[in-house]
């Protein structure tokens, strides 16, 4: 019963990529999706560059080096994370 139901559902319901309102959200969510990353990435490289040269210029200290190698990594974790989140987005916007 609910396999047909389902079916009559989906069939009577309007295809939203045709409608003006689905293809502007659909360019939203593609839009943002190439913003997230396109910010995110470089802005990630900014930081991982940024924790490189402190930690070059602490002259030699190893609780300093520690602290930016540290920084560095979460920044690379936080990176690939935006990155994923920017594809997913970016992904989700050309399903509509």
């Amino acid at each position: 019963m609910f396999g047909t139901l389902h079916h009559v559902y989906m069939a009577a319901a309007p295809n939203i990529a045709n409608t003006a309102a689905g293809k502007d959200i659909s360019s939203l969510i593609t839009s943002t999706g190439t913003w997230i990353a396109g910010l995110g990435i470089p802005a990630g490289g900014l930081m991982v560059a940024y924790h490189a040269i402190m930690r070059n210029m602490s002259g030699g200290d190893a609780q300093t080096d520690a602290h930016h190698l540290s920084a560095m990594k979460k920044v690379l974790v936080g990176t690939i994370i935006v990155a994923g989140a920017g594809g997913i987005a970016h992904f989700a916007g050309g399903l509509f």
